[in-house]
């Protein structure tokens, strides 16, 4: 989720808004008109996912329920309703500070709870607090740490997830859509192209003689001109085109709304960039090198056999010589 976007902040603020509701449902009373709870803590998690805005939408709702829903407007539920928005304002700041470690921003936002919670109970009943205000702010305290522990263990898992889910279908070594995503790509555009009744063109590339590269210079320089051909691949595409490594030394460029000639032409360019290009190796040392490309266009040759066709095409600039379109 994109936490930069406006309207997630809204549905941010919103969402927590409702939970320090529901939280004040379980609210324990000290005093006539008085009651604590842990809304505080749903205004935490609004500022540290959503920032201050995020924070401040939260606040309005609980402040707003206070006085509404829980014994009507009184002394006590002013103060509680002030208390819920000085900690939106704080703890914003406080995620705005240059500390970006997240357990010495998430200690100085708790510490703002507990000050303002104890403040506010003071304010409300007086020095009649001071003998439960250790176990209040203690159990606030305790349960900050633990929702505290508990979102960064949720967000180091949902980061990891991102990162796997990311690297099944991205090649590690390029950055381009690996196999996986190829064949993907490849039936979501087929079917587009025929319901558009638009021609889609597949240009499949290997590198000459790449087995004589990784035995003359090593691996190493093997995956550095990997890379390079994956950035010249980019920056030779258009904005639609789908780039993939699908084999070792081996490409694939996914063309929508291509016909053939453009194919060849967009092909030629791609052929004439590489055999420009100078590659450097991890050693300083810079090669040229050359590659094939097949061609094929659908609707003329059908799905089933547009990749074979355009196979057949890359083996026969393989065979005419390498270093061609076909």
């Amino acid at each position: 989720m994109d936490f930069t976007k406006p309207w997630t902040r809204i549905k941010t603020g919103l969402a927590t808004g409702a939970f320090g509701i529901v939280l004040m449902y379980f609210s324990i009373p000290i005093a006539p008109q008085t009651i604590v709870d842990f809304r505080g803590y749903a205004v935490l998690l609004a500022v540290h996912f959503g920032g201050i805005y995020s924070g401040f939408i939260a606040a309005v709702l609980i402040a707003a329920a206070r006085i509404a829903l829980f014994g009507g407007p009184n002394l006590s539920a002013f103060i509680g309703a002030a208390n819920v928005l000085f900690i939106a304002l704080a703890g914003g700041l406080v995620l705005r500070s240059a500390d970006k470690r997240y357990w010495s921003r998430w200690a100085k936002m708790m510490a703002v709870l507990l000050v303002t919670t104890g403040a506010s109970i003071f304010s409300a009943i007086g020095t009649t607090s001071l003998p439960i205000m250790p176990v209040i702010l203690g159990t606030l305290a305790v349960g900050g740490f633990f929702i505290g522990y508990m979102v960064d263990y949720i967000v180091r898992a949902h980061q990891l997830f991102l990162l796997m889910k990311e690297a099944s279908h991205v090649d590690f070594l390029t950055g381009l859509n690996n196999h996986r995503t190829f064949d993907r790509l490849f039936n979501e555009l087929v079917q587009a192209a025929d319901r558009k009744q638009e021609e889609l063109s597949l240009l499949t590339l290997d590198i000459d003689y790449f087995k004589k590269i990784n035995d003359t210079y090593g691996h190493p320089a093997g995956d550095a001109v990997l890379q390079q051909i994956g950035v010249l691949l980019r920056d030779s595409s258009r904005r639609m085109d789908e780039v993939c490594r699908t084999g070792g030394e081996e490409f694939a460029v996914l063309l929508p709304d291509c016909r053939r000639e453009e194919a060849l032409h967009y092909a030629e360019q791609i052929r004439s960039r590489v055999e420009r290009h100078s590659f450097l190796l991890g050693d300083g040392k810079a090669i040229r090198l050359t590659i094939s490309i097949g061609a094929a266009t659908f609707p003329q040759v059908s799905p089933d056999l547009l990749i074979e066709e355009a196979d057949k095409a890359l083996y026969r600039a393989k065979h005419n010589g390498r270093n061609q379109v076909c």
